[in-house]
């Protein structure tokens, strides 16, 4: 992995811990819970099998460009939310750097491994009987999960149900965590800028892939 300039030692050695835990818990879902025969169930009313086996093929030809890309992904997507949390801090007259907030969204991150992690855990060793539908359903602790058949709910519908959910939470608290260390503020503080910046922030992404889900499944 090339070594980019804005991350400092420190952040480069936390960012590539991420993207390789991401990977594997990837890995481990492509190969174990996305398995051959729950493609084959899924699709068998869809397709002929023939077609079936030739996407299952593709799928496991291009399988590494999905590992390739998680490192780019996550590397975006961070320094994205770093600058519009320094655009929040102008707002809010804070002084904070790049590598500052970019260490605390890196470090926020991991929150986000914890539904792949349960994801893991449940279908790989307490319900092993699920569909393909399970898993492109399974949201714990979020909006979605609270109806009882997610299936029969509108497409738009489906995102922003998932991503309401606890990790927001305890990803919004782990932003502010981190911003009150490198800012010496209190909690309260870094708690009160951080609601409104990443809010707007999820409002704005939430809004996005409704309008796309809408549009595109018109």
């Amino acid at each position: 992995m090339v070594k980019v300039p804005i991350l400092s030692n420190s952040n480069f050695l936390v960012f590539l811990l991420l993207c390789l835990i991401a990977i594997l818990f990837n890995a481990f879902i492509h190969s174990n819970i996305v398995t051959e025969s729950v493609l084959v169930d899924y699709l068998q009313n869809q397709m002929s099998y023939e077609r079936i086996y030739k996407l299952i093929q593709a799928k496991e030809k291009w399988s590494w460009l999905n590992y390739t890309l998680l490192p780019i992904f996550y590397f975006f997507k961070c320094v994205l939310l770093t600058l519009w949390l320094l655009c929040g801090a102008i707002i809010f007259d804070f002084k904070a750097s790049f590598k500052g907030f970019f260490k605390v969204v890196l470090m926020a991150e991991f929150v986000w491994l914890i539904p792949s992690l349960l994801l893991i855990i449940w279908y790989g060793f307490i319900d092993t009987g699920y569909s393909y539908s399970d898993i492109q359903y399974f949201a714990p602790l979020s909006l979605l999960s609270l109806f009882e058949n997610p299936e029969s709910l509108d497409s738009w519908l489906v995102y922003p149900l998932k991503s309401l959910n606890i990790f927001e939470l305890a990803y919004i608290i782990a932003l502010s965590v981190g911003i009150m260390k490198i800012m010496k503020k209190d909690f309260n503080k870094t708690l009160e800028f951080t609601l409104p910046v990443y809010g707007s922030s999820l409002v704005v992404w939430l809004l996005f892939i409704t309008f796309l889900s809408i549009n595109l499944g018109s």
